[in-house]
Protein backbone atom coordinates (compact mmCIF):
# COMPACT_ATOMS: atom_id res chain seq x y z
CA UNK A 1 0.00 0.00 0.00
CA UNK A 2 3.11 2.58 0.92
CA UNK A 3 5.37 0.09 -0.02
CA UNK A 4 6.33 2.56 -3.00
CA UNK A 5 5.68 5.69 -1.59
CA UNK A 6 8.16 8.15 -0.54
CA UNK A 7 8.73 7.44 3.28
CA UNK A 8 12.31 9.52 3.77
CA UNK A 9 10.40 12.00 5.58
CA UNK A 10 9.96 12.38 9.24
CA UNK A 11 6.67 10.94 9.16
CA UNK A 12 4.43 8.86 6.72
CA UNK A 13 0.27 9.89 7.49
CA UNK A 14 -1.43 6.98 7.14
CA UNK A 15 -4.96 6.94 9.03
CA UNK A 16 -5.89 10.80 8.28
CA UNK A 17 -9.75 12.20 8.56
CA UNK A 18 -8.42 14.43 5.91
CA UNK A 19 -9.85 14.78 2.10
CA UNK A 20 -13.21 14.04 0.51
CA UNK A 21 -13.30 10.09 1.15
CA UNK A 22 -10.12 9.40 3.34
CA UNK A 23 -11.49 5.66 4.09
CA UNK A 24 -11.60 4.68 0.51
CA UNK A 25 -8.56 2.64 1.71
CA UNK A 26 -9.67 0.84 4.67
CA UNK A 27 -12.25 -1.94 5.32
CA UNK A 28 -14.80 -0.94 7.48
CA UNK A 29 -16.76 -3.60 9.36
CA UNK A 30 -19.87 -2.93 11.14
CA UNK A 31 -22.95 -0.61 10.42
CA UNK A 32 -22.10 2.76 8.31
CA UNK A 33 -24.15 5.24 10.64
CA UNK A 34 -21.74 4.69 13.67
CA UNK A 35 -18.73 5.10 12.30
CA UNK A 36 -18.19 8.58 10.71
CA UNK A 37 -15.75 11.77 10.37
CA UNK A 38 -16.88 14.87 11.69
CA UNK A 39 -14.51 18.47 12.67
CA UNK A 40 -13.38 18.15 16.08
CA UNK A 41 -12.86 22.13 17.62
CA UNK A 42 -10.57 20.72 20.55
CA UNK A 43 -8.04 19.17 18.13
CA UNK A 44 -8.81 21.57 14.99
CA UNK A 45 -9.29 18.88 12.70
CA UNK A 46 -11.28 16.24 11.18
CA UNK A 47 -11.63 13.13 13.58
CA UNK A 48 -13.40 9.56 12.89
CA UNK A 49 -15.94 8.42 15.74
CA UNK A 50 -16.79 4.88 15.99
CA UNK A 51 -20.08 4.23 18.38
CA UNK A 52 -21.23 1.37 19.73
CA UNK A 53 -19.52 -2.13 20.70
CA UNK A 54 -15.40 -2.49 19.51
CA UNK A 55 -16.80 -5.98 19.19
CA UNK A 56 -18.56 -4.93 15.97
CA UNK A 57 -17.41 -1.89 14.83
CA UNK A 58 -14.12 -2.02 13.08
CA UNK A 59 -11.47 0.13 10.60
CA UNK A 60 -9.11 -2.33 8.85
CA UNK A 61 -5.91 -1.26 7.17
CA UNK A 62 -5.41 -1.99 4.54
CA UNK A 63 -8.34 -3.02 3.01
CA UNK A 64 -7.36 -6.38 1.81
CA UNK A 65 -6.31 -8.93 4.44
CA UNK A 66 -3.21 -9.84 2.09
CA UNK A 67 -2.46 -6.80 1.05
CA UNK A 68 0.76 -5.13 3.06
CA UNK A 69 1.21 -1.59 4.06
CA UNK A 70 4.94 -1.46 3.46
CA UNK A 71 5.77 1.02 6.00
CA UNK A 72 9.64 1.10 6.98
CA UNK A 73 9.60 3.70 9.69
CA UNK A 74 11.27 3.21 12.94
CA UNK A 75 8.51 4.57 15.23
CA UNK A 76 4.78 4.20 14.99
CA UNK A 77 2.23 6.72 16.92
CA UNK A 78 -1.54 6.48 17.45
CA UNK A 79 -3.15 9.68 18.34
CA UNK A 80 -6.40 7.63 20.50
CA UNK A 81 -9.29 9.43 22.25
CA UNK A 82 -10.86 6.91 24.09
CA UNK A 83 -14.00 8.90 26.68
CA UNK A 84 -14.00 7.22 29.87
CA UNK A 85 -15.89 4.15 30.52
CA UNK A 86 -16.49 2.98 26.56
CA UNK A 87 -14.72 -0.04 25.86
CA UNK A 88 -11.81 -0.34 23.31
CA UNK A 89 -9.78 -3.06 21.78
CA UNK A 90 -6.69 -2.50 19.22
CA UNK A 91 -4.84 -5.14 17.02
CA UNK A 92 -1.69 -4.70 15.44
CA UNK A 93 -0.04 -7.31 13.16
CA UNK A 94 3.37 -6.74 11.67
CA UNK A 95 6.24 -8.45 9.87
CA UNK A 96 9.67 -7.77 10.07
CA UNK A 97 12.35 -7.55 7.53
CA UNK A 98 13.58 -10.85 8.72
CA UNK A 99 9.72 -11.82 8.38
CA UNK A 100 9.16 -12.31 12.06
CA UNK A 101 5.09 -12.08 12.61
CA UNK A 102 4.58 -9.77 15.45
CA UNK A 103 1.26 -9.01 17.18
CA UNK A 104 0.09 -6.64 19.83
CA UNK A 105 -3.25 -6.28 21.25
CA UNK A 106 -4.76 -4.44 23.98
Amino acid sequence: MFKNEYQGGAFVEIFSAQGKNPGAKWKILGSPSVIWKEFDKEVKSFVFVLEGSSQTNKIQLPKENKQILGLIQRFLVLQIYIPLGQDFSTELLWLSQLSACLRLRS
